[in-house]
């Protein structure tokens, strides 16, 4: 009877100082502000749209507050003009969310036009607000504001798969050996190839079929049909992108492709290239593909840590600028155990439109004896891919 007591006793005290500290406890409300005020675009502006990789449109609002401090999260929210109930696209601001404003894209504000049935070449409004968050809390903004935008004439429907044919060609004319584009998302089309200076070049989306949809590049833009096809000054090897979201087309040719070590000095670029990290140049294979066999010697850095330099990246040299090719995981920091499958994550890279210091590791065991370094821009292995070996 005691000990049930002294239980009873504690229970008691345990609830009546729960209920002491309850009474103290003061809930406080994490629902963001709606936002009040909107900068730009001024109300009802009106946007020819361009197709432009590089077009966009500047968004700012007045920022949300939350009771406790934290941060709010953004997402602009447009509307057809005469539905406000259901966004039709919904665009994370800028820094991933955490800005109150939002740069958005011609390309992408073709794709809210289209999803609010705007056609080709037409005008039409729609409304835009803002969407403020604090983890599962959200608020609509208290207004609205409109936005009237003009298409640009640019392609609905984008094949699956894409070819170049032509004289030019690195294949030549016949349908059956055109080289097929990469396709690194859902509206672009990429390809590095050889082509003959003079000589047409145009794209097929079936190989198969003569007849098929064809497209051509006329300035800066692509239509379809072959229109007797593009042609290039000089031969060489170029890269050639095609956004059909924006109808835009660029064809760059290529200089030169180096593996370049980030923070030391070989000197074997040639003269016209300013770098002297260089180890070496590659050499066009076809295909979208650059290969060297090199030896690399080892050259003392004087640091404990790794006695001679290990890193490096892909310099790539334009006829109008440069460019560096380093790995899609840019926090990469380690030496590969060699040797490593070339469908390792490892080995694949994306580009950067300037030198940067994102860079793979050369393996000790990669030094003083003849290896062999690829490079495939091309659709080969899934995505851009490089790969080292011990020849």
């Amino acid at each position: 009877m005691k000990s049930i007591a002294y239980k009873s006793l504690a229970l008691a005290t345990v609830l009546v100082a729960a209920a002491s500290c309850s009474d103290n406890l003061e809930y406080v409300d994490v629902t963001p502000s709606p936002v009040t005020a909107f900068y730009e675009p001024a109300d009802g502006k009106s946007v020819k749209l361009v197709p432009s990789a590089s077009a966009s449109v500047f968004f700012e609002w007045e920022a949300a507050h939350v009771a406790d401090g934290s941060v709010p999260q953004y997402e602009l929210a447009f509307y057809k003009a005469d539905d406000t109930t259901t966004p039709i696209y919904k665009v994370t601001s800028d820094n991933t969310g955490a800005k109150p404003t939002a740069t958005v894209s011609h390309k992408t504000l073709t794709k809210i036009m289209a999803a609010a049935g705007v056609q080709m070449g037409q005008e039409g409004t729609v409304k835009w607000g803002v969407i403020s968050y604090s983890g599962a809390n959200k608020t609509q903004s208290t207004l609205l504001h409109d936005l009237t935008m003009t298409r640009f004439i640019g392609f609905d429907e984008v094949p699956a798969q894409l070819f170049l044919t032509g004289a030019a060609s690195e294949n030549g004319e016949n349908l059956a050996d055109a080289s097929a584009f990469m396709k690194p998302d859902a509206e672009t089309f990429e390809i590095f190839t050889r082509l003959k200076g003079g000589e047409p070049f145009f794209f097929v989306a079936d190989i198969e079929d003569a007849e098929n949809t064809s497209y051509s590049i006329q300035g800066d833009n692509f239509i379809e049909g072959k229109d007797g096809g593009k042609t290039v000054a000089a031969d060489g090897i170029y890269r050639i992108s095609l956004d059909f979201a924006t109808a835009s087309a660029k064809v760059r040719k290529i200089e030169g492709v180096f593996m370049r070590f980030t923070d030391f000095s070989f000197g074997s670029a040639p003269s016209a290239i300013a770098d002297n990290n260089c180890a070496f140049e590659y050499e066009y294979q076809g295909n979208g593909v650059y290969r060297k066999e090199a030896t690399i010697v080892t050259k003392d850095t004087g640091w404990s840590w790794d006695p001679y330099e290990s890193r490096y990246n892909i310099y790539m040299v334009y006829e109008d600028g440069e460019a560096c090719w380093a790995p899609t995981n840019t926090g990469l920091d380690a030496k590969p155990n060699m040797p490593l499958d070339i469908n390792s994550d490892y080995w694949s890279m994306q580009e950067f439109p300037q030198k940067v210091g994102y860079k793979w590791k050369l393996s000790s065991s990669c030094y003083n004896i003849p290896i062999i370094a690829t490079v495939y821009f091309n659709g080969e292995y899934g995505t851009f891919k490089h790969f080292t070996q011990v020849k």
